[in-house]
């Protein structure tokens, strides 16, 4: 038996398994401390790159001009007002902010923002029947900008900080603006938040865990040292991971949520077995083994639980690597690796350290305190001892005795559980289950006075096959460049297009490329014949698109300050107007982003929602608008005889996000096949019966239903948060792997016990009493620590810790100590009924 072979090895070469352990851990240390580096917290990078949104983003990443201030990409200003008098106030602050842009400078004095407009106004919100509203604004990062601007949002709040302290000191006019907040959000300052958030909770979670680790442990071994050696083996190992993982980092997208995982993952099963280790040397020890036969039979059968066990997880997380979308992917290989390394050290370490310092491992609590008359044989001592095992000889009696009524009762549970599992709405809204500090409180502002997608608008992306225009050099200056419209394009119902999206009710405006003779003309028909030029510009300023009208305000503003008039904007600018606002709106594109002239082979249409970007019912906006889009295309092609509308994507944050659910939802059925196809083989060749692989992957399910049904319940129902889409998902894959912990140590138990001549009741009974305060033990350890995970300020880490925390105490609690026996009981013999070939009896 390859455990024998372990066990002797270990007993004969301790020291030289503890020292190779620690070179190990020193070489490890130096890549360890950089393993942050390798994080990554953008959503756009989770998705696989042959899906369409991100081949849509890497159209506009290719062919659209870089020069534009996208919104969507940019630190959003907001801040609150409650009378009309504030909101004058913010919005004077915020012309302040303009004026002293400049100097807003990097290290070398040179400036970060633009030198036009390095903040701007994007306007004032609010919603009827609320009282007062934010005024929203952004900070414009100068094209010469080579830093990232998520990196540069702690430097920015300093310097809004700075100048709005200036602000307030001009008067007692201003001094009122000292109690008003002003916010900077967006996405770029949500992904720094986040990393921020994701570190300060890691040093929060991180040590609580390890805190309750030892608590635990020395409750239950009631030893200083033993309470501490199974953290600290763990801890060698989880050096060594991250010390993998930064390698692993350089060449695949290792996301924050693994990083936040790791250690709860690695203390709650590596500390398990470190636990199954010990414990059944110390139970072999009491039992009069001696340290020897003790040590090698705990190496020998808690060894083969471990592998097992082990083997089980790493399948769970493994087969997660077989997924296209890298945030589940790369989680998959970490974890599984994490599992692999503090199995190692459990089966390695461990026992090498038990050999080396024997019984003193358990100080102050020496085995000669069990033998006759010793300290834990009486008084308190020895009815703390006595306590777990009196309770699991009663729990394990009643069991038996009432087997058809547990199994009965498990089942009615089971079938509301499955249907709220089932048919349960789960939310694709990641950055609002993410979101924290600052940039959170300032999206739930403007979830509250705007509507949130207006930041993260969705992008529908055309390639045509005929140029949609031309760009050439302006005659007049060599530093601008003008834009021709084609028949093709001008004689393309886009207004229908338009029209058709909004007819969604969470649509909140649509805008596709711009015509300046268009909204002229427009303007013209709208005001009398005798209307001026000026009051022409003016409405055509005034109706111009909010999504554009940044651009188009400052591209008209430059030119009446070059000289230019209202009526040469009117009658003569319009082509020149036309490549400003499309090439920084970024709704052309083509080969002259590059060239400088050339034709405009693509051409966008975006739109923004009322409801959050991510939110369901966004996710049903982007299904209707990708309906409407296909209709748009056909109509277009049918009534120009030909293809002229080639190809087209969907793109944007959101729509990234729709297609990684999507993806994921499929593929994980397939992912969940293999692991439970997996998990039974596995099962099969170690019990070497053909009814418990599916007996343990079914009672699994069966907490897996338990713990939706009340994670649902509990944030769904009584918090009023959305259940996060992912958590379902990798729920059933963790569980199915950690849960087998439990089943497998009890279960292993059982059959070795019946391999050593019990009936199978008697080996229920002797293997429940025996193993129900470990596996109780470790079952606290392993939820608890996925417990800390909901100190996290993020509400995706708070419901991924309730729910596995939930899992892990009812399968340890629950299931493994009552309904596993119960169905084992009413199963009887037929519990090892398999291959005969398989069957061995020992003596």
């Amino acid at each position: 038996m390859i455990f024998d072979k372990l066990a002797d090895a270990i007993a004969n070469h301790a020291k030289l398994i503890v020292v190779l352990w620690v070179v190990i851990l020193v070489c490890s240390v130096p890549l360890a401390l950089k393993s942050g580096e390798v994080m990554k917290y953008d959503v756009n990078d989770m998705a696989g790159a042959d899906s369409e949104s991100m081949q849509g983003l890497t159209i506009m990443s290719q062919y659209f001009s870089d020069a534009g201030a996208d919104t969507s990409a940019l630190p959003i200003l907001l801040a609150k007002f409650e009378t009309s008098a504030e909101e004058g106030l913010i919005e004077d602050f915020f012309s302040y902010l303009a004026d002293h842009g400049s100097e807003y400078v990097d290290e070398d004095g040179n400036p970060k923002l633009s030198h036009t407009a390095p903040f701007a106004t994007l306007g004032s919100q609010t919603k009827a029947g609320l009282v007062g509203g934010i005024v929203l604004g952004c900070a414009v990062y100068s094209s010469s900008y080579t830093g990232n601007i998520g990196d540069d949002t702690d430097d920015l709040r300093a310097f809004i900080a700075d100048k709005k302290a200036e602000f307030v000191a001009q008067g007692s006019e201003q001094a009122a603006m000292g109690d008003i907040m002003v916010y900077v959000t967006g996405t770029t300052a949500i992904g720094h938040d986040l990393a921020v958030g994701s570190r300060e909770d890691i040093s929060r979670i991180d040590p609580f865990t390890i805190l309750l680790i030892l608590v635990l442990v020395g409750l239950f071994f009631r030893s200083f040292i033993t309470s501490a050696t199974p953290p600290l083996t763990i801890g060698v190992a989880f050096v060594v991971v991250l010390a993998l993982i930064f390698g692993l980092g350089q060449i695949l997208n290792i996301f924050f949520i693994t990083e936040m995982m790791l250690l709860v993952a690695m203390m709650g099963a590596g500390c398990d077995y470190c636990i199954f280790i010990i414990s059944r040397y110390r139970e072999g020890l009491r039992s009069g083994l001696g340290h020897d036969l003790a040590l090698h039979e705990a190496v020998k059968w808690a060894g083969e639980s471990i592998a097992t066990s082990g083997a089980s997880v790493i399948i769970g997380f493994g087969v997660m690597s077989i997924c296209s979308i890298s945030l589940v992917s790369t989680m998959g290989i970490c974890l599984a690796l994490s599992i692999l390394v503090a199995m190692l050290a459990a089966l390695t370490l461990i026992p090498a350290i038990l050999q080396l310092v024997r019984d003193k491992i358990f100080w102050p609590t020496l085995m000669s305190a069990f033998e006759e008359g010793g300290k834990a044989t009486k008084g308190w001592f020895a009815w703390c001892g006595r306590l777990g095992e009196r309770y699991f000889e009663k729990s394990s009696r009643f069991t038996l005795k009432h087997a058809k009524a547990i199994v009965l009762a498990a089942v009615l549970v089971s079938i509301p559980a499955a249907y709220i599992a089932v048919n349960a709405e789960t939310s694709y809204d990641m950055i609002s289950s993410m979101q924290t500090g600052e940039s959170g409180e300032g999206m739930d502002l403007i979830g509250e006075y705007a509507n949130q997608g207006m930041f993260m608008p969705n992008y529908l992306v055309f390639e045509t096959s005929k140029p949609m225009a031309e760009v050439y050099d302006n005659p007049l200056s060599s530093e601008l460049k003008i834009l021709v419209w084609t028949e093709d394009f001008l004689n393309m119902d886009l207004d229908s297009l338009c029209d058709s999206i909004t007819t969604d009710p969470n649509v909140a405006n649509v805008t596709g490329p711009y015509v300046w003779s268009r909204y002229v003309d427009a303007a013209s028909a709208q005001l009398p014949v005798s209307a001026t030029y000026t009051e022409i510009v003016d409405l055509v300023l005034e109706s111009s698109p909010d999504t554009l009208s940044m651009y188009v305000d400052t591209t008209v503003n430059a030119m009446r300050s070059m000289g230019l008039s209202d009526e040469q904007l009117v009658l003569m600018a319009g082509s020149t107007i036309d490549y400003l606002v499309n090439t920084l709106g970024k709704t052309v594109g083509g080969d002259f982003v590059e060239t400088g002239t050339g034709d405009v082979d693509y051409f966008i249409v975006l739109y923004s929602t009322e409801a959050a970007a991510m939110a369901p019912v966004s996710m049903g906006s982007i299904d209707r608008a990708s309906d409407e889009v296909d209709a748009f295309i056909k109509a277009v092609n049918h009534k120009a005889g030909y293809e002229l509308i080639s190809d087209k994507w969907i793109t944007g944050t959101a729509a990234v996000m729709y297609d990684i659910s999507k993806d994921v939802g499929e593929e994980f059925t397939t992912i969940e096949i293999l692991v439970v196809v997996f998990i039974i083989i596995l099962l099969f060749v170690v019990m070497r019966s053909y009814l418990i692989p599916f007996r343990s992957v079914f009672t699994i399910l069966m907490s897996i239903c338990w713990t939706l049904m009340m994670t649902h319940l509990v944030f769904s129902g009584l918090l009023g948060v959305d259940v996060t889409w992912l958590i379902p998902l990798i729920l059933l894959v963790i569980c199915l792997g950690l849960g087998m912990d439990y089943d497998i140590l009890l279960t292993t138990r059982i059959r070795e016990n019946v391999l050593k001549g019990m009936t199978t009741d008697d080996a229920i009974h002797h293997a429940v009493t025996h193993t129900g305060s470990v596996i109780t033990i470790c079952g606290l350890i392993m939820g608890g620590a996925f417990g800390t995970l909901m100190l996290s300020s993020m509400v995706m880490m708070q419901q991924f810790g309730f729910a596995l925390c939930f899992a892990i105490l009812c399968d340890a609690l629950i299931v493994r100590s009552y309904i596993v026996p119960a169905i084992m009981h009413l199963f009887g013999d037929w519990n090892w009924k398999g291959p005969k070939f398989m069957q061995k009896r020992i003596e």
